[in-house]
């Protein structure tokens, strides 16, 4: 039975009280109905085949990859383009402070891999479990072990592409880890002043990090990011 995991989640917070992560306000601010307990399976599911794998654990590593619907996680990522432009809420203007300094430059990818070792490759905020797609990621293995459950998908002097001409890949392969792929968030953003050190960045994964945008926790109405063991 594949687990499933709660966040405990209330998409309308008709209390006022705070979301549990980005992607959650920003559901509940466009009302777009995306189960999070599923991404958070999924995501599960891809680390435990990971593991598997690496122990060669083979057949529980197939079962637990094939349980991955990337045709599903597809559909959900682009939900919001699916979504006639006149249900969609714009989100309020929001005042952001004067910066006198020069904003912050993006983490270098050695501070990167810092802040996601810090945290042990889990979101921050919805805790789930995070992978990067550049060269050495654990989730080559898995495309490599098992290629024919990633067809669209291929791996090239240790860069992944896809089997399209120019190499998109935008498909349900990626799909299958692109809801879990690790983004380094300023807590603080850089248009409000944050800076990009150790102290500001905290690990988030894809669907978190663009769902925050350039908005503070405190604008979304997020619980500060949360302290993983």
């Amino acid at each position: 039975m594949t687990q499933r995991f709660s966040l405990g989640l209330s998409h309308h917070q008709k209390d006022g009280s705070m979301f549990n992560s980005p992607i959650e306000s920003y559901n509940a601010h466009y009302k777009i109905d995306i189960d999070l307990d599923f991404l958070l399976t999924a995501a599960h599911s891809t680390h435990e085949a990971i593991i598997a794998t690496e122990a060669g654990n083979l057949d529980v590593a197939r079962q637990k990859w094939e349980s991955v619907d990337g045709t599903e996680l597809f559909r959900l990522w682009n939900i919001e383009s699916d979504t006639p432009k006149h249900e969609l809420l714009a989100w309020p203007e929001i005042d952001k402070p004067a910066i006198s300094a020069t904003i912050a430059k993006k983490p270098s990818e050695s501070l990167k891999c810092k802040v996601f070792e810090r945290d042990g490759y889990r979101c921050r905020y919805c805790t789930m479990h995070v992978f990067t797609r550049n060269k050495g990621s654990r989730i080559h293995q898995l495309i490599k072990t098992f290629p024919d459950l990633t067809p669209g998908l291929r791996l090239i002097e240790g860069s992944l592409h896809g089997t399209g001409s120019n190499g998109g890949i935008k498909n349900v392969d990626y799909a299958k880890f692109l809801w879990s792929l690790a983004a380094p968030d300023h807590v603080v953003p850089r248009s409000h002043g944050g800076k990009t050190d150790m102290d500001n960045l905290v690990t988030s994964c894809s669907g978190c990090n663009y769902s925050k945008m350039d908005l503070t926790l405190e604008q979304m109405k997020v619980n500060p990011p949360k302290t993983l063991p």
